[in-house]
């Protein structure tokens, strides 16, 4: 009896120690049983992602990926950024037909995670979060769960063309550069020498087709939104109204081109020399720091060395200097069948020090992860900028980037109203007051905001 007691001792002593050996490590991932042999994710990935990013992952870490993970393999469709997310809405909706990991701009997210759909990857992220960007983890949030990891942010900074600087007889070291232009003001200042002294253009702002990114980028920077924490329509407001006849008074000053962006005369703009009888060229551009990877590899490859970069105009002196254009993220469809390998692949690339720094120096996405941003990397010059570390500009930006609520759920809506009353107020159909508060009647009904 004794020794039979012994003998359900031992089995429960063996029992409890055999819990204890395989159970999973604090914030591990939970399995399904979709391994392969050793217990490493294993099966197939549809991944939906424009025909850039794809790109970049394989030009320098998904051979390291399928290595580190042979079993798990990849199939890629490509589709532009927003067009990633209304795919996911359709497949959503129709219950099937999604893809396993989808990449969109953190533009775009937001209506995705209002949607629903997503798997909440809260628990995967907690290791992660405090070296993520605040703005990029927020915009794929809610109610305190994370949908979406931020692969990349959009720090604004302000290209600048030294030539054109020193033909108008200007400073055009960045130090000297940068305190020229300390403000919307002094830039303004700035760009009537230019054009008076060289002919060059400052900067593009179409009239009549208007993005509408120059106003974003200024309300960015003074942390103003298009709607506030109540859900309440804001873009009417006096300060909004303030901002756009700041940046109407470029307009008035004939100092900017009217081409439109991401077209070919606006390339040959940034491209174009001083004496080019042909095409007038621009003195500036300010916008995210990805910009630089165009610049230097196919907008302006010819301008290697008289490219210089800064930070952009603060709206009132001793402000902030800083704001986000475009970025994105990663997340997994909730009806995806393999969360363990989405997850081994999204952590692989977009959570690792090593591989996001490759990423970064092959592809000038600026990472959203902080953690990299004190490598011996960003000190290094860059050829095409005149040896200038610009990447120390970037993370300057980055790092003092103020919360606005320029995405989130509703933000195409939004952004697409707005950018129509600025149009309207550049070609002197109505008032700055007028067509913002067309905008914000317009948002009203056309969503849930109030």
């Amino acid at each position: 009896m004794i020794q039979r007691r012994i003998s359900l001792s031992l089995l429960m002593i063996l029992a409890a120690w055999l819990l204890v050996a395989c159970a999973p490590t604090p914030g591990a991932a939970p399995t399904t049983g979709n391994e392969a042999t050793g217990g490493e994710p294993s099966g197939n990935l549809l991944i939906w992602v424009q025909q850039a990013n794809q790109d970049v992952f394989e030009q320098t870490v998904l051979d390291e990926f399928q290595a580190a993970y042979p079993d798990i393999t990849l199939s890629f469709v490509n589709y532009p950024p927003a067009e990633v997310a209304d795919q996911v809405v359709l497949a959503i909706q129709g219950g099937t037909g999604g893809p396993d990991i989808a990449v969109t701009e953190n533009a775009s997210i937001g209506r995705l995670v209002n949607l629903g759909g997503l798997l909440d990857l809260s628990e995967e992220l907690a290791p992660y979060k405090d070296s993520l960007n605040d703005f990029a983890l927020a915009e794929g949030s809610a109610d305190g769960k994370n949908y979406c990891v931020p692969w990349d942010i959009g720090p604004v900074v302000t290209f600048y063309r030294s030539d054109i600087f020193e033909a108008a007889g200007l400073s055009s070291t960045p130090a000297e550069v940068s305190e020229l232009v300390a403000t919307w003001d002094s830039f303004l200042d700035a760009c009537v020498t230019i054009k008076e002294e060289t002919g060059a253009s400052c900067f593009a702002m179409n009239k009549a087709n208007n993005y509408g990114d120059m106003y974003f980028n200024m309300l960015w920077q003074q942390g103003l939104g298009f709607y506030n924490d109540q859900n309440q329509v804001t873009v009417d407001g006096p300060q909004y109204v303030e901002t756009l006849q700041k940046l109407g008074q470029f307009w008035e000053a004939d100092v900017v081109s009217d081409e439109l962006e991401w077209t070919d005369n606006w390339y040959a703009e940034l491209n174009a020399p001083l004496d080019d009888p042909n095409v007038t060229p621009m003195a500036t551009v300010t916008i995210g720091s990805w910009m630089g990877s165009f610049l230097k590899t196919w907008v302006a490859a010819d301008r290697a060395g008289d490219w210089g970069v800064i930070q952009m105009p603060a709206y009132t002196q001793g402000g902030v200097r800083a704001a986000n254009q475009g970025g994105s993220c990663i997340f997994i469809p909730a009806a995806t069948s393999n969360r363990e390998a989405a997850w081994a692949f999204i952590e692989f690339m977009l959570l690792n020090d090593e591989n996001q720094k490759e990423i970064f120096a092959y592809s000038d996405y600026f990472p959203a992860l902080e953690s990299v941003y004190d490598d011996p990397m960003f000190d290094e010059g860059d050829p095409y900028f005149a040896d200038q570390p610009v990447r120390q500009i970037y993370a300057e930006s980055a790092v003092n980037m103020p919360s606005a609520n320029l995405y989130g759920p509703y933000a195409q809506a939004v952004r697409g109203a707005v950018a129509t009353a600025i149009q309207q107020y550049a070609l002197g159909q109505l008032s700055a007051e007028e067509a913002l508060k067309q905008a914000a009647d317009n948002i009203r009904v056309e969503t849930e905001l109030e």
